[in-house]
């Protein structure tokens, strides 16, 4: 086996991988769509449990059954200040 027919070989082994991995579709596309659309979903309901005056990250974050640190991402990419564990309206 010559040097190209092996890198040849190894294309064709990766180029099968990814296939199967859905990299070749519009699968990461479809998944990055979603995870906005979830961000989006969840701001939006954030909004509401603030206005309804629940403001505890430790409360919002049960009622997402998210992290508390994933929480406060969301938080701070709404735009929102966060100060002993209150969210600053």
């Amino acid at each position: 086996m010559t040097f190209e027919e092996y890198n040849k070989s190894v294309q064709e082994k990766h180029n099968k991988q990814a296939v199967s991995d859905g990299r070749f579709t519009g699968s990461f596309e479809r998944r990055s769509a979603l995870q906005r659309h979830k961000m989006a979903q969840r701001k939006q309901r954030v909004r509401l449990l603030l206005k309804d005056g629940i403001t505890s990250i430790d409360v919002l974050a049960q009622h997402f059954m998210i992290s508390v640190s994933t929480m406060r991402g969301v938080i701070y990419q709404m735009g929102l200040r966060i100060e002993n564990s209150q969210v600053i309206v």
